[in-house]
């Protein structure tokens, strides 16, 4: 089950939902992300690199950009030692445009930006992220362990700092292997594959004893669809920290890749006791892999936590929907099935193919409601 990508079956008389187990570039890695800008970038650090995007705000101040877009997020991050930058007003429709490239577009085509600063968890802008790297408006000038600046204008190549040139001058190793490891999925994140190999190998010899730089390297592992090797490095993770959200969610998916769906489900179930409730990226995959096992009242739980925070967030919620209005049918509930699939169709900008896959879905929960409650 992938967002923006539905498919609609009749199986014995039932309308069911196709799951594609097939990320976007990184998707494997966006809860692991996640989970490494809490545990890389906490209070606690003392160096000024994981305290706040310092180095990314001075990248893009000497760029000379007047109108930088960025994700509502980092602008949360910038405190006043970043000094001034020059970003774009804030917009209401800020937040659901790093996570759709069309409507970015049309709010590029009204702004006119020249930069763009993406910065936290990169599940909060994937989508621009990638869209950006294949972009021939913008080219991308620094990625680091907090996130992407890219500038407007003529196409140009990107190579990532040597691993080894990295400052050594972090007060602990620890510190060090974190940023390198976070480095290393941003990388990933933007399509530099093996610039974020070298990085996650040189975090490993940072910080062998720290599970975030094992954690990295699963997350690269998986990618690559090296099954064996990501669950060597999340067990490496969890022997250090049992409870680490990044670890868990990599063997999760794991599992799931090598087809093992019981077995990841039973892993997402522990990764949501561990996570934060409004997690919207842990309760996503919680409520895929409830899908693929068929526990489908756990699905329907996290779907409807997705749908109440997504609208509380302003984000789109075409996504949850969808796959709700799917779950509901799956129990043979009829009438809220068809009211999620409805409020779905509704949404602007739906692709010829999503149109049609929701009118098909509506379609055959209408021809099927006698047979399913209401």
């Amino acid at each position: 089950m992938r967002q923006g990508e539905w498919g609609f079956d009749i199986l014995a008389g039932r309308f069911y939902p196709a799951i594609a187990m097939r990320p976007f570039r990184a998707f494997f890695l966006l809860v692991a992300l996640s989970c490494f800008f809490s545990a890389c970038q906490r209070p606690a650090a003392v160096d000024p690199r994981l305290q706040a995007p310092r180095e990314l705000a001075n990248a893009a101040r000497q760029s000379g950009a007047k109108n930088i877009f960025t994700n509502p997020r980092a602008r949360t991050l910038f405190d006043e030692r970043a000094g001034h930058l020059a970003l774009a007003p804030a917009t209401p429709q800020d937040a659901a445009a790093a996570l759709a490239p069309k409507a970015w577009r049309r709010l590029d085509r009204e702004k006119r930006f020249d930069a763009v600063l993406l910065a936290g968890p990169v599940t909060e802008f994937q989508p621009l992220l990638t869209h950006l790297v294949d972009s021939p408006d913008f080219h991308l000038v620094r990625v680091d362990n907090w996130g992407a600046l890219f500038v407007r204008g003529e196409p140009a190549s990107y190579r990532a700092p040597d691993p080894g040139d990295v400052p050594h001058d972090f007060p602990r190793a620890s510190e060090r292997g974190g940023y390198l490891a976070r480095t290393a999925l941003m990388l990933q994140a933007a399509g530099q594959d093996a610039a974020a190999r070298a990085y996650a190998d040189s975090a490993i010899e940072a910080a062998p004893k720290e599970a975030i730089v094992h954690v990295g390297a699963a997350a690269l592992a998986l990618s690559r669809k090296d099954y064996a090797q990501a669950i060597a490095e999340s067990q490496r993770a969890l022997a250090l920290d049992p409870h680490d959200l990044g670890a868990l969610e990599i063997t999760a998916r794991t599992l799931a890749a090598a087809g093992a769906p019981d077995q990841a489900w039973a892993v997402a179930g522990e990764l949501k006791s561990h996570a934060d409730p409004n997690d919207m990226n842990v309760l996503f995959l919680h409520a895929q892999l409830a899908n693929a096992a068929h526990a489908y009242e756990a699905e329907q739980d996290s779907l409807e936590r997705l749908v109440k925070l997504a609208e509380a967030e302003g984000l789109p919620t075409v996504d949850y929907r969808v796959y709700l209005g799917q779950c509901y049918a799956h129990q043979g509930l009829a009438r809220p099935a068809l009211e999620q699939l409805e409020l779905a169709a509704k949404t602007p900008d739906l692709t010829t193919k999503q149109r049609a896959d929701l009118d098909t879905a509506i379609t055959t929960v209408r021809s099927r409601a006698g047979a399913l409650s209401n």
